[in-house]
């Protein structure tokens, strides 16, 4: 028999992950305060440098936030989506950066996510949401720049998740999206391929706005397909 050699934790880290897990099951909420740290020694019978170590566990985590001054303390962080989505782009690009990961293996989660993201779109797009999309598409014009119109293609796509009205969909495709931003900031893209981008932006925007989920999701799978057979000449 194979035996595993687990990692025994230390006293703050089994703190830790029982505050942890009060969090994950709601028995501590955003925004409550933690008792004091001689309480929180007394209630787990350690010292206090014990609990402070546990603390800047759960800190560097993002489950807790310290604040000063009379009515300060540690209390349970707020959910921050941005900062959700930073973390997971800056994992993306660093998984990029040291090879951890390939430019392929993240195009195909996003498409596996744009294309659901198209549908949902199509179904629950509101008045404003369609609004939006027209806005993005107006400043799409095959004459500006490279970096200007992967701004706007990136818009584009974001606008889409967000008409999704599903704040996981719209994290995780902003997340990778804003790592592809930083792929092709120096990326030539020519002018014949951002006219074929621009078409089949149009008619993604036509599917959602007529309400055609099946249709949105194609056209979409389309667009993503002609942008990713373009990788090969700005990879090599």
């Amino acid at each position: 028999m194979k035996l595993i050699n687990k990692k025994l934790l230390t006293l703050s880290e089994q703190i830790a992950e029982q505050i942890r897990a009060a969090i994950i099951s709601r028995d501590l909420s955003p925004g409550d305060k933690l008792p004091p740290e001689q309480d929180l020694a007394e209630q787990f019978q350690v010292s206090r440098p014990t609990i402070r170590d546990a603390i800047k566990l759960l800190t560097a985590a993002k489950l807790i936030v310290t604040k000063s001054g009379a009515k300060g303390g540690h209390f349970v962080a707020e959910i921050d989506l941005n900062a959700l989505m930073n973390d997971i782009s800056d994992y993306i690009s660093l998984s990029l950066s040291l090879e951890g990961m390939t430019i392929d293996e993240v195009l195909e989660v996003r498409e596996t996510v744009e294309l659901k993201s198209c549908s949902l779109a199509a179904l629950r797009r509101r008045e404003e949401d369609l609004q939006v999309l027209k806005d993005t598409l107006a400043g799409m014009d095959a004459a500006i720049s490279s970096k200007h119109f992967y701004e706007r293609d990136f818009l584009f796509h974001k606008a889409i998740a967000k008409a999704t009205h599903n704040r996981m969909v719209i994290t995780t495709i902003e997340a990778i999206i804003l790592s592809l931003t930083r792929y092709f900031n120096h990326t030539d893209c020519p002018i014949e391929l951002r006219d074929q981008l621009t078409r089949q932006a149009y008619d993604i925007y036509e599917a959602i706005e007529q309400q055609k989920p099946e249709l949105a999701a194609k056209k979409m799978e389309q667009h993503l397909n002609l942008f990713t057979d373009f990788l090969p000449s700005i990879s090599s």
